[in-house]
């Protein structure tokens, strides 16, 4: 779309020598300020003349290199997609083919609206719907993927609280349980030495048995 844009771009002419020239006037004019002293200057160059002098001044090569540096240094188009050659002051690069041109309106004019320029900025802007069209899958999918991380913490919450709440009820019934069997061998009830119901007051059986023995045999009489 942009391709046929350039191409339909309303050619900008200026008479020259008889001659009409493409892109001559591809900047525009200059802006010129009125000073104090009834003398006007060129916003872009800088430059200062009388009234009279602004309409040749707006058609000299000196104005319309000052327009392209201007133009260049504050990246406005189409001085966008270029950039000053560091090897020569009147020469430009195309950022988009690498190309160098003249520094010139009608080089400028040229250039943009050639096949290269055109194929090439047609590509550029083909891999940036395809960038913008996976990104905007990725943004796409980013909710999605946002629950699933969600859904999975709440439920590694539940675990581990279903964890405690066992871990506290086996805790509870472990506790109750030792209490439990202590009370019933404090409970459990063994009579004292000497008090049991046999009369046995936990003394050497046999040593009783053997003196009563003796104290028998010496009270029979053949």
């Amino acid at each position: 779309m942009e391709k046929e844009e350039k191409r339909n771009k309303k050619c900008k002419i200026s008479e020259e020598g008889g001659e009409r020239k493409e892109g001559s006037n591809l900047l525009g004019p200059p802006t010129f300020k009125e000073m104090d002293n009834g003398r006007f200057k060129c916003i872009e160059t800088g430059q200062e003349m009388p009234k009279h002098a602004m309409d040749s001044y707006a058609k000299s090569k000196q104005c319309r290199l000052g327009l392209i540096d201007a133009a260049l240094s504050h990246n406005k188009p189409p001085l966008n997609m270029f950039t000053q050659d560091p090897s020569s002051c009147s020469k430009l690069i195309c950022k988009l083919t690498g190309d160098t041109i003249n520094k010139s309106e009608e080089h400028i004019w040229k250039h943009i609206n050639g096949k290269r320029f055109l194929n090439k900025l047609e590509q550029k802007e083909a891999e940036k719907i395809t960038s913008n069209g996976t990104l905007a899958e990725q943004t796409n999918q980013m909710p999605g993927e946002v629950s699933k991380l969600r859904d999975n913490r709440v439920k590694k919450k539940k675990k581990k609280q279903e964890k405690e709440v066992v871990s506290q009820i086996v805790s509870k019934a472990r506790k109750s349980s030792d209490e439990d069997s202590d009370s019933e061998v404090a409970e459990f009830w063994e009579p004292p030495i000497g008090d049991r119901w046999d009369f046995d007051d936990g003394r050497d059986r046999w040593g009783s048995s053997s003196d009563t023995g003796q104290d028998t045999d010496e009270g029979i009489f053949f």
